[in-house]
């Protein structure tokens, strides 16, 4: 029984079905994918030909019809044994739904209230604020229905090509509810309130024009007209590179217009520091939070430390915990995968012992994993395991399975570090195995780096070439100069120990590029080593004796583990 509002079946986001005011496991994708398929449609007969063109769109195997009814038939069985456990209580007077999985004719029916799936109620709170003509209800129905949203639309369900299927249409859906709140929100004079998700927005889909002008628009209101400029720039730059196109007239007029100043554009507000309110300060660190994050993903660190200052400095003077904790969160993150562990680690402390008081187990996983991250690399093995196991557990209770595998990977760098090799590869392939489910190629990318690593160590070179070939061509793809500068310190290793002098030597020098252009000396101290490995193997004494002394001052002033 549905029961609470709460319950229902959840597709914005991970598949989840709640029931009774729990979540109910559904373990296997194809379940979670079926549940999916099916709500999309509910009460309605979804064709078995529909559901075996969302399963395998090349080729049906053998058998495609069978797997489906085994499929429908453990759904159908999981349903009904968790109806029969559970019942709405007679003295509550909450409303009460069934859901029920029935065959019909050569398809299959979800048979439940459309008002328990959270994708019919997006679709009804956007129909509703687009027949609106007061902005202030348009803006809270369209709140509302965007926060409904956990994630892209049936996440670790739908992959591949049942994905471009099953999701584009929600997915658009969202970003049109995004821009009509932020249209209503420009109306309503709330531009500096709604910067922040403006600008994650389009940092993930740059190519977006109207998302980019009602940016340009909020920040030329928030009276920061460079900034606004620099998003017409970014875009006709991306859309120039990526598809060979011109800017649009729309958001060239607008460029032109934020230039004149034209007074068509509203009122500009003076600098952002003189205004002084708290709804302005606000929207300036949730600016510079998202900032943050996105120069992070970047490996642009300098300037993520920098967005996350401000951010920190703008939710101090708000008092606003919450957000102060994720900038100190994420200014821990950026400090100590740089390599300033003490820094790191005392930002980490503070956001865990903020989110702890808030009782945010997310935001304490996160803070606890890369506490043990800092542990890890100063050496301090066991507190490292400790912390870290401690982070996979609270990953686990949340059904963060991105985290999982991110721990998983973590925890076998560690015993790899041990000389615990066996351990090392059993964590980094469980690691690998849920980036794949995830269909996730760069974490899986990561994962055959790690395993390159203790293959190289155990001498099987051939499957550590096989290995690191697959995650270059991810890395390269993915623009990650950092994943790129640590697999090419790897091939460098791989190719020293295959006897191949100038490939080893071209590849540590590439990484060791990579590592000056990122400002990452710990990573580029580490590459230095295998580099005077190399130069003392084939007599190069001076070599040797340089890139060693130049690593060496570098690990004792950072004070990693290979300082000791």
């Amino acid at each position: 029984m549905i029961t609470s509002p709460g319950d229902g079946v959840l597709l914005l986001g991970p598949v989840e079905l709640r029931w009774a005011g729990a979540p109910v496991t559904l373990p296997r994708r194809q379940q979670r994918l079926l549940l999916g398929v099916l709500a999309l449609s509910p009460n309605r007969v979804v064709p078995l030909q529909r559901l075996t063109e969302v399963f395998w769109p090349d080729q049906p195997p053998q058998g495609a019809r069978r797997q489906i009814q085994v499929l429908v038939s453990r759904l159908r069985s999981l349903l009904t044994g968790v109806s029969a456990s559970t019942g709405a209580p007679a003295s509550t007077g909450a409303a009460v739904s069934e859901v029920r999985l029935r065959g019909a004719g050569s398809g299959y029916e979800l048979c439940i209230d459309p008002m328990t799936v959270d994708a019919h109620r997006f679709a009804v709170l956007k129909h509703r604020a687009g027949a609106s003509a007061d902005d202030e209800e348009k803006s809270a129905l369209l709140r509302q229905a965007l926060d409904l949203w956990r994630g892209p639309a049936l996440d670790e369900a739908a992959v591949g090509a049942a994905r471009e299927t099953l999701c584009v249409r929600l997915e658009e859906a969202r970003r049109e509810a995004i821009e009509e709140h932020a249209e209503a929100s420009l109306r309503l004079g709330r531009h500096r309130q709604i910067l922040g998700a403006l600008a994650e927005e389009v940092a993930a889909d740059p190519l977006r024009e109207r998302l980019a002008g009602l940016l340009m628009l909020a920040l030329y209101r928030s009276g920061r007209v460079s900034e606004a400029l620099d998003v017409f720039e970014r875009s006709r730059a991306r859309l120039t590179g990526d598809l060979g196109l011109d800017v649009g007239p729309a958001l060239v007029r607008l460029r032109q217009d934020i230039v004149c100043g034209d007074p068509r554009l509203g009122r500009r507000s003076g600098a952002p520091d003189a205004a002084g309110r708290p709804g302005d300060l606000e929207g300036e660190g949730l600016v510079m939070l998202g900032l943050g994050r996105i120069r992070f993903t970047q490996d642009r660190f300098t300037e993520s430390v920098a967005a996350y200052e401000e951010a920190r400095r703008a939710f101090q003077r708000l008092g606003d915990r919450r957000h102060l904790a994720s900038a100190m969160s994420g200014l821990g993150t950026v400090r100590a995968e740089g390599g300033w562990f003490a820094e790191g680690e005392a930002h980490l402390t503070e956001a865990l012992s903020i989110f702890t008081a808030l009782g945010d187990v997310a935001g304490k996983a996160h803070a606890t994993y890369m506490l043990g991250f800092v542990a890890r690399e100063r050496g301090d093995d066991e507190l490292a395991l400790w912390l870290l196991g401690r982070a996979l557990a609270a990953y686990r209770k949340v059904g963060y399975r991105r985290g999982a595998a991110l721990l998983q990977r973590s925890i076998g760098l560690v015993h790899r570090a041990r000389g615990e090799y066996p351990r090392a590869a059993a964590r980094t392939r469980a690691s690998r195995r849920l980036f794949a489910a995830l269909a996730d190629p760069h974490g899986v990318a990561y994962a055959d780096q790690s395993l390159a690593k203790i293959l190289i160590r155990v001498g099987d070179l051939a499957q550590a070439e096989q290995a690191l070939q697959a995650s270059l061509h991810t890395f390269a793809g993915k623009g990650d100069r950092f994943g790129r500068a640590l697999l090419l310190r790897t091939l460098g290793e791989l190719r020293l120990e295959q006897g191949a002098t100038a490939e080893a030597r071209g590849a540590l020098s590439a990484s060791l590029a990579l590592w000056d252009t990122l400002e990452l000396p710990l990573w580029r101290a580490r590459t230095l080593a295998v580099l005077a490995r190399l130069e003392h193997r084939y007599g190069e004494a001076g070599h040797a004796d340089a890139a060693r002394r130049e690593s060496s001052a570098i690990f004792s002033r950072i004070g990693s583990r290979e300082s000791g």
